[in-house]
């Protein structure tokens, strides 16, 4: 049966206006629902159910709209359902601005018949034909003021077919849903939080002797608007918010062009160092260590008891951890942020008004989000375990860290960004010689587009494409350029990107620009960062290669100590998956890499090559989670240099799993408890939730069922990172022996020279000897090993003129 939209008088089913009626067996679907409707829901364009059936949202996406709405509690029978498009696009795909142009005369009309009060935007292409915006992620889910719409409140939300290709964004797409039911019902409404301007010096004691007199254990949360760090020379903290109720929020000016203080406010600031050393206070942050290295610059050293960010993360590590998402979601408050810049060089620039009142409802949602997030966290003892013994101590660790920096060797900085920019020199002349004169003088090697006709074009390389961008276009992306390594001028291209890109302005004048008075770096590292557990940071993927990393080293009279866990995933792997050849060998003491090696070619550990050695480091990391050939061969050659042909590559694989059987049931197991249980869980508790093995995309399950396998591992090796921090801290003199880094699964130190001998061992016992089976009660079923050693650089001092390239 065909379905008749109460508004199909509107539709011109003959409609040319563009190509979209050569494509589709029916031109110009209408939308459902009441024709008195005075809710209206619109999607994107029609699929293919839509285009039988001549009913919108009649499909799969149409069922997960359907069961949200009844969800919110809106009838059916209250809402009229359409889309911004009204001819199915080919196979599906998104619809083209020119389309979305081309039906708005229609679009106009069955608003205009209709004439709702409310109007809910599905995905980024109706937030376009509607609001005129695009960013569905930055609108979704706040009231929006749209020209021409006046009364209207309209609303935008994640379109129920994205929602569904990637259940991860269910809960979020299920949420906007509720919070336009209760703007319809009248219920989306500010949270209420009195901002009280702290700005005379009367007020400012006042407020001191209320934090000094409130009783101990009281929660107290804080936040600090500010430019830069405190190590960077034109930092300013701009304003301090404190609450207490969480529906007062006080907000002290300091460094803005309109503050009484704006002399003065560093004094200001430092006054209220009493009050807020506290330390039977419960202080409470979003994301507190960068409110706790700003409160250092002034000398006033806080830890915070607990922090909504690093606990909304362990609750669910995929779900969005922004203030304004998590007040909109746990308190129903509306959209107070707008379109404020609070970029360092604008926030001065901000209204001085509108600053305090944002600094003010930060700290009051922040006060009131404490005891339902709290809630959360505590429904699981294993995230409550965590929270307590690893991420907070572990957050007030490395606070300490990135504050001390890192120190650089300027003599070494100075001398290297030159014979990187003639290695860049030298690298763009050779491609250029195979360019045509005319392209040569403007040629761009950072423009896709370029670097596209070079490699592709008859007069260019010539070479085939390989993998084609969402435009049809042929991609130089790093895996389309990989396609075609044995070209020496494709190699020249990749180094070339190294050198520039990366080494240049990611790591050398990016650090010749940011050292502080005393030639450090301060790099920020996310405890939050990735979804898997592992920390994040700027130095995350400095490259491997001695000529960069020896740049970092220590301060004349101090050394520079490096403590790496010896091959701690497969030590993991070996632990979860109970694979009883790679557990024999840990127990022995044997390296399995050397084990693999010789496996594969045949012959005995003693005449291993370091080459050969690293082809079995690629093969173990490979394969260890699950990795097939193709991808395999792409892996090895990108992260090891190694040129595998694909026979050579199914060998490998048959011999991996001939060699560590356990592995490959260890791995099926991991599957079968995802699809089961949507999540998985690290050896220390950490929960991995993988939502999207329900999705119906094989592709995108697949994506769930690998990280299944790696999320347990990876975790759990930077988890054992963190806790040796934790461990280290109290028995290290930091004046002797402190953490400047870390990096993976390892930690770089400053030591003085005279005090090596003291700490090398101490640092070893630590890593090695955690106590796990007190803290998680976890019991390693093979030894952790730390490689522990020391030199004036960090990688050692490796001949300066060799860039690593052959």
């Amino acid at each position: 049966m065909i379905y008749k939209s109460p508004l199909n008088h509107l539709a011109d089913h003959n409609c040319e206006l563009c190509e979209l009626h050569m494509h589709t067996d029916r031109v110009c679907v209408m939308g459902r629902g009441s024709s008195e409707a005075k809710i209206m829901i619109l999607g994107e364009a029609p699929g293919g159910n839509e285009e039988r059936t001549g009913k919108v949202f009649s499909g799969a996406a149409g069922q997960v709209l359907d069961r949200a709405l009844e969800q919110a509690g809106i009838s059916q029978q209250e809402v009229y359902i359409s889309n911004v498009v009204k001819c199915r696009p080919p196979d599906n795909r998104a619809p083209e601005l020119v389309e979305i142009k081309a039906c708005a005369t229609y679009l106009e009309a069955e608003i205009e018949e209709l004439d709702p009060d409310y109007i809910l935007l599905l995905g980024n292409h109706a937030l376009k034909a509607v609001a005129k915006r695009s960013g569905i992620t930055k609108h979704r889910g706040i009231r929006l003021d749209v020209r021409g719409h006046g009364r209207r409140t309209i609303m935008a939300a994640f379109h129920p077919a994205y929602a569904l290709r990637n259940p991860g964004i269910h809960p979020t797409f299920i949420e906007d849903v509720r919070r336009f039911a209760r703007a319809i019902n009248g219920d989306l409404r500010v949270q209420p939080v009195r901002v009280k301007t702290v700005n005379t010096v009367a007020a400012v004691k006042r407020l001191r002797q209320a934090l000094i007199n409130l009783p101990p254990g009281t929660v107290v949360s804080y936040d600090f608007e500010n430019r830069l760090k405190p190590w960077d020379k034109d930092w300013s903290a701009t304003c301090l918010g404190f609450s207490w109720s969480g529906h007062t929020s006080y907000v002290v000016p300091l460094y803005h062009p309109h503050s009484v203080f704006r002399s003065s406010w560093l004094r200001i600031l430092r006054y209220l160092k009493p009050a807020m050393e506290r330390k039977d206070i419960k202080w409470v942050a979003q994301n507190g260590k960068h409110d706790n290295v700003q409160a250092g610059g002034a000398g006033i050293w806080m830890e915070h008891r607990f922090d909504l960010m690093l606990a909304t993360h362990l609750v669910d590590e995929n779900r969005t951890k922004g203030l304004k998402f998590l007040s909109q979601t746990y308190l129903g408050a509306d959209e107070y942020k707008g379109d404020l810049d609070l970029k360092p060089d604008q926030i001065l620039k901000m209204n001085f008004r509108e600053l305090m009142e944002y600094n003010g409802y930060d700290v009051g949602y922040t006060r009131q989000l404490y005891d339902p997030i709290k809630k959360d966290l505590v429904e699981n003892p294993r995230n409550t375990r965590l929270f307590t013994k690893l991420m907070m101590p572990a957050s007030h660790v490395i606070q300490k860290m990135e504050w001390r920096g890192m120190y650089v060797d300027q003599d070494r900085l100075w001398e290297r960004i030159p014979q990187i920019q003639t290695a860049v020199v030298e690298r763009k002349e050779g491609m250029l010689e195979t360019m045509p004169r005319s392209w040569r003088e403007d040629f761009n090697f950072n423009s896709p587009q370029q670097v596209a006709r070079w490699l592709f074009s008859k007069k260019g390389l010539g070479l085939e494409p390989t993998i084609l961008t969402k435009t049809g276009n042929p991609s130089t992306n790093e895996e389309a350029v990989q396609a075609y390594i044995d070209n020496p001028m494709v190699q020249m291209l990749l180094e070339y990107r190294t050198l520039q890109l990366k080494w240049l302005n990611t790591y050398t004048l990016a650090w010749a620009g940011s050292l502080d008075s005393k030639s450090r770096i301060h790099t920020t590292y996310k405890l939050y960062g990735t979804v898997t557990g592992r920390v994040s940071g700027d130095l995350q993927q400095i490259p491997r290669d001695h000529f960069i990393r020896s740049i970092i080293g220590a301060p004349p009279g101090f050394v520079f100590v490096s403590a790496d866990y010896s091959q701690i995933e497969l030590r993991v792997a070996a632990h979860v998956s109970q694979e009883s050849t790679l557990m024999r060998m840990f127990l022995t003491g044997r390296d399995p890499h050397s084990e693999m090696a010789a496996r594969i070619l045949g012959i005995r550990v003693a005449d291993l090559t370091k080459e050969e050695r690293k082809m079995a480091k690629a093969v173990n990391f490979g394969y260890l989670y699950g990795m097939y050939p193709t991808k395999f061969q792409k892996y090895a050659k990108i992260n090891y240099g190694l040129d595998m042909t694909m026979s050579e590559c199914e060998v490998s694989r048959k011999m991996y799993f001939e060699q560590f059987p356990g592995l490959e049931k260890w791995h099926e197991r991991q599957r079968r408890r995802v699809h089961t249980h949507h999540q998985v869980t690290s050896p220390l508790g950490r929960t991995r939730h993988l939502p999207d093995i329900l999705s119906p995309d094989r592709g995108v399950q697949m994506e769930a069922e690998r990280q299944a396998i790696n999320s347990p591992v990876q975790s759990c090796a930077s988890d054992l990172m963190l806790f040796s921090l934790i461990q280290l801290d109290p028995q290290l003199d930091p004046k002797e022996c402190v953490p400047v880094m870390t990096l993976h699964d390892g930690i770089g130190f400053e030591c003085k020279e005279d005090k090596v001998d003291k700490y090398l061992p101490i640092i070893k016992e630590a890593m090695e000897n955690l106590p796990l089976k007190k803290t998680f009660g976890l019991e390693f079923r093979v030894p952790i090993e730390a490689e522990v050693e020391y030199d004036t650089h960090w990688a050692g001092n490796p001949d300066a003129s060799g860039l690593g390239f052959s």
